[in-house]
């Protein structure tokens, strides 16, 4: 069993050997205004002008069937204001996300639906239910997996072994058979990586911890709670799986009762954010 200096010289090793590529500073400087209520579109506007691909992707999906607008939409500031504020804080963050995604194979079209599913989850019932800051949220969700991009993409360890096993089985979670075959997990790379890349101490604790089984009143808690809860939604959807994996009924998760969610039907709130995921996913 390695030491805990140890467990994180092999963590930086393989981040070191993967060297993804560092989250562009458009979305660094887009987290920083995600608590702020008062953002404007022209503030919003100048940041993401800084990124070119950022830029255009905003204006392309402006101009989509999905918006309806009648003349074709050339300007950054438009389309913001028919996209919507806070949902452009959102699709921003998401296609910077994405653009990690370069090498996409089947693992990564799993593992991307995944995140897109579960940061769609942790949006939905953040808001639904009054949880916590529903950008956040969304954040925490997108990037909770991204220990798991670099583990498979490591050539010093065969992470191929891990996804076979869970793609025979409706019962096994990675982080369980990750610990077994390295003495590490996805959520320990994801600390070190999200510390390289500067986010928010809260996004990094909340995204370390989804995996808890007990969660305290902090806002650490609190976020890693959403996430988890999240994260069996998507997995009991199959989004991101080849088996679901419905081993424990949601209403019994820790996440679920320490949440207090009211769900009255709930295969009715399943099928609801089904719908919400495979929108994302199409958008993606």
């Amino acid at each position: 069993m390695a030491t805990g200096q140890e467990k994180k010289f092999l963590i930086q090793n393989i981040i070191d050997e993967v060297n993804l590529e560092a989250f562009p500073q458009a979305a660094n400087q887009i987290l920083n205004l995600l608590n702020d209520e008062n953002v404007s579109i022209y503030s919003l506007s100048k940041v993401v002008s800084h990124d070119s691909y950022i830029a255009a992707t905003l204006i392309r999906l402006a101009n989509s069937p999905f918006y309806g607008v009648k003349n074709k939409v050339t300007d950054l500031m438009h389309a913001i204001s028919i996209i919507g504020l806070e949902s452009v804080k959102r699709l921003v963050l998401t296609i910077c996300a994405r653009s990690i995604f370069k090498d996409y194979d089947e693992f990564d079209k799993l593992l991307w639906e995944h995140m897109i599913g579960v940061a769609t989850v942790s949006q939905a019932i953040s808001f639904k239910f009054n949880l916590f800051n529903e950008n956040i949220s969304y954040v925490a969700g997108l990037l909770h997996d991204i220990g798991k991009t670099v583990m498979y993409k490591s050539k010093q360890i065969n992470y191929k072994t891990v996804i076979e096993q869970i793609d025979s089985s409706d019962n096994l979670l990675s982080i369980d058979l990750e610990n077994d075959l390295y003495g590490f997990n996805h959520c320990d790379v994801a600390k070190e990586l999200l510390g390289l890349w500067n986010f928010d101490n809260l996004i990094v604790e909340a995204i370390y911890l989804h995996h808890s089984e007990k969660f305290d009143n902090t806002d650490i808690g609190k976020l890693s709670a959403i996430v988890n809860f999240s994260d069996f939604v998507t997995n009991w959807l199959s989004i991101g799986r080849i088996k679901p994996y419905r081993v424990v009924p949601l209403q019994n998760l820790e996440s679920f009762k320490f949440l207090k969610i009211h769900i009255n039907s709930i295969d009715s709130f399943l099928q609801e954010l089904l719908v919400r995921i495979n929108f994302s996913k199409e958008i993606f």
